[in-house]
């Protein structure tokens, strides 16, 4: 009987010491997540501090190239390689299937020049797109390419400021949009943080979005706005953000009027933010999408982009279509002088 005892607590000690080892194990992993999530900056009501100026420029595309197929991470000299030759790659893109004898950006060519050579990729990635898997945008599906070519869209001269697009009548611009999407300018953002609203304001088209942050429902499905319907909430560190409504007159990447964009801010430990955004839209494809990238901390300031003040691009459009139709009424050239009062 004396044995028994003696076996049975030296048991219960040896237990009690693997119990107490273990407990201690867990409380030190939980103290090492709790320090690693401390290194980033907080806000005064405890979530991680996203305000201030953000630039999203970079270099990797949002479909991985044919060329990557397969390849998740470039190596160093494709890297590289890649970047070298930013700027000959957006070239030949702007000037693909034109006679070069009437393409012309003079001046828009040299600074693009000088910003594609800052840029870098995210990471070295071949595509923004995480899921699918293949880097790719899912087909439309046949439904919604239906739907679109019976979409009525003006092809001819253009009548009025209603034929053309939302940017050129300075009204919207797709970066203003959610998701956000980097291009070759203006690709700087300010986040305002409080603890019931969030502020997104794009430097292009000099527009906001006013968040509110008690995941309250969107707007009735028939009131449409050009922004969208957003509403947000924090899930433990990754504000959350998802929008719907959006203006039918926008479509990304064939999307439908019935998008949903879920967007994900994280801030790193290397004071990123890590920004991910799926796409779930039924109508349009055969599966949601995700795509992800880092911005990076800038000084600011975000700048005015002041599209509306006259408008002069829209004017000489409409300008330009009146002295098509001249020439092929009449056979001859239409230059009228514009008043110098339309330029004050």
């Amino acid at each position: 009987m004396l044995n028994r005892r003696i076996r049975f607590s030296l048991y219960v000690i040896a237990t009690t010491g693997v119990i107490s080892a273990t407990l201690l194990l867990t409380d030190q992993n939980r103290a090492v997540a709790a320090a690693a999530a401390d290194d980033i900056p907080r806000t005064s009501w405890g979530k991680p501090n996203l305000n201030g100026y953000w630039d999203f420029h970079h270099l990797t595309p949002l479909q991985r190239p044919a060329r990557f197929e397969g390849v998740e991470i470039m190596s160093e000299a494709q890297a590289k390689d890649w970047e070298d030759n930013a700027y000959n790659r957006e070239a030949n893109n702007r000037g693909r299937n034109r006679d070069p004898s009437t393409v012309n950006y003079v001046g828009v060519d040299l600074w693009h020049e000088e910003a594609l050579g800052e840029w870098e990729l995210d990471e070295h990635r071949t595509s923004l797109i995480t899921d699918p898997p293949n880097g790719r945008v899912p087909p439309l599906l046949e439904s919604r390419q239906t739907e679109r070519r019976a979409n009525p869209r003006f092809r001819g001269a253009a009548r009025g400021p209603e034929d053309r697009t939302m940017a050129e009548r300075c009204i919207s611009a797709s970066q203003s949009i959610p998701p956000i999407k980097t291009l070759i300018e203006n690709a700087m953002l300010q986040v305002t943080l409080t603890e019931d609203y969030a502020v997104i304001h794009t430097e292009r088209m000099h527009d906001s979005r006013i968040i509110p942050l008690d995941n309250r429902p969107p707007l009735p499905g028939h009131v449409k706005q050009f922004y969208g319907s957003s509403t947000g909430y924090w899930d433990g560190d990754t504000l959350v953000i998802e929008t719907t409504n959006i203006h039918p007159s926008y479509s990304y990447q064939g999307s439908s009027p019935d998008i949903k964009v879920i967007e994900r801010l994280s801030l790193t430990n290397d004071n990123r933010i890590h920004y991910e955004y799926t796409i779930d839209d039924p109508r349009a494809y055969p599966q949601p999408w995700t795509a992800s990238f880092h911005w990076k901390k800038h000084a600011g300031p975000v700048f005015e982009y002041a599209c509306h003040e006259f408008n002069y691009g829209l004017t000489g459009i409409l300008a330009g279509f009146r002295a098509q139709e001249h020439r092929e009424l009449t056979g001859e050239e239409y230059s009228p002088p514009i008043p110098e009062g339309d330029y004050r």
